[in-house]
């Protein structure tokens, strides 16, 4: 019978339509239009009303779903019947629903994330603390990534993974390991993480100092591009629902870390060399092929390298002794050149590694022909500048800048012992630089 039915009648729900279709009308308005409008609102909000129930429904189904291979399994199973994978308790299945996942107390992920704290707190107390990004000598010092030190000290490729230049640099690395570390421990082991961070990360510092820009690199970047590749890789060849939306996840990660690294100008060159390296061990290496008991030897041998990696290179941050900052010289020897002219006139007589030796001794003695190469080129720019500067000096400018002025009148007769040699073509000096 009518009375005793609940049910929402939808006629009824657009009654109220009709009445302000009527009351509109009345005072002009176009009740056509109106209606269709009225009608197309009450419509979506029905959807959205569905699309709701759906969705609690599907968090709040009773069974659990294996996540591997999609096979509906009983609330109380504890691993997949078809595929062996642990299910985890309701709870933890309802929060993977919502996209969410159960934190856990100690994990690899979070020791991980204290290390690189603890990198970045030793930086920040050698820098005398304050929120500036830390000086380029003092990022040397403790172990980044300086193209003329690689040769003699290849364990840069490791520490300089713990260093960051500021609190916005290393909040959005912790944030990707906090969200992506765990997954890639849920998918291949704790000790396995750690390992594929570290030497995705490492291979990454080694490419980009191949194509990349000659300066200091720090910075996790490169080893979580590695652990979110690896991700997007395992979920792709998975080819299940699960599967799917952790490629669609991971990729979201990737492309915040690129649109990241162009904002504040990282080296996207790490973020890609990190993502191949790491994205080609996830697609070829199934977890279930990984964690099998007959490989448990050579996890044990990669989780090793992990561990010791990490705790080597804290440790070497810890306990390098940073060189104290250049004192600046005094009011009257401020604007001396009298070194650099000798360089040059050592470097114009064929001394070229005693001329870089008096200027940068640790790039003298790297055995990289390279970086000797690159140290020659931009000391023979700087003898070019100086050979300028002594032509302008002997100019007859009357409207000199005092400073220049000031220059000019302390270094001119050191200026004037400065051979003189032709300019080298701009093409050739670009080319070397580079």
């Amino acid at each position: 019978m009518a009375g005793g039915d609940n049910t929402s009648n939808p006629k009824r729900d657009d009654d109220w339509i009709e009445r302000v279709v009527g009351i509109a009308g009345s005072l002009g308005f176009n009740t056509m239009r109106l209606r269709w409008k009225l009608i197309r609102w009450q419509e979506s909000r029905r959807k959205a009303a569905r699309q709701r129930e759906q969705v609690i429904a599907r968090v709040t189904y009773a069974h659990k779903l294996c996540r591997e291979c999609g096979a509906v399994q009983d609330r109380n199973e504890v691993t997949c019947t078809r595929c062996g994978t642990k299910l985890g308790s309701r709870g933890v299945q309802m929060l993977g629903r919502l996209g969410l996942a159960m934190p856990v107390a100690i994990s690899m992920s979070t020791l991980l994330a204290l290390a690189i704290l603890g990198g970045y707190a030793r930086l920040w107390v050698a820098g005398g603390g304050g929120i500036a990004s830390p000086a380029g000598w003092l990022l040397v010092d403790l172990g980044g990534r300086w193209p003329p030190l690689m040769s003699a000290e290849p364990w840069r490729l490791v520490t300089a993974m713990f260093l960051h230049a500021g609190l916005l640099h290393l909040g959005f690395n912790m944030l990707a390991i906090a969200t992506v570390g765990p997954r890639i421990e849920e998918l291949y082991g704790r000790a396995t993480m750690l390992a594929l961070f570290i030497v995705t990360g490492a291979l990454a510092n080694l490419a980009t100092l191949q194509v990349g820009p000659i300066g200091v690199g720090i910075g996790a970047s490169g080893g979580v591009m590695g652990l979110t590749a690896a991700a997007a890789g395992c979920g792709h060849r998975a080819g299940t629902s699960y599967g799917r939306a952790l490629r669609n996840a991971m990729l979201q990660w990737m492309a915040y870390t690129f649109f990241f690294g162009f904002v504040i100008h990282a080296d996207n060159w790490a973020h890609l060399f990190g993502a191949i390296a790491g994205g080609a061990f996830g697609f070829a290496v199934k977890p279930q092929a990984w964690t099998r008991r007959r490989l448990t030897a050579l996890r044990g041998v990669v989780g090793f390298i992990g561990i010791a990696a990490t705790i080597g290179a804290v440790a070497i941050i810890f306990t390098r002794t940073p060189s104290p900052p250049e004192e600046p010289a005094p009011p009257d020897q401020g604007t001396s050149l009298v070194g650099s002219v000798e360089r040059c006139i050592r470097l114009y007589a064929g001394d070229t590694k005693g001329a870089i030796a008096s200027a940068v001794p640790a790039i003298a003695s790297s055995p990289g022909a390279a970086t000797r190469e690159i140290a020659e080129s931009a000391l023979a720019t700087l003898c070019e500048q100086l050979q300028e500067l002594r032509d302008e000096c002997h100019s007859a400018d009357s409207e000199r800048a005092p400073g220049l002025r000031k220059i000019c009148d302390q270094n001119l007769s050191a200026l004037d012992r400065l051979p003189v040699r032709p300019r080298r073509p701009a093409s050739d000096a670009a080319g070397r630089a580079r």
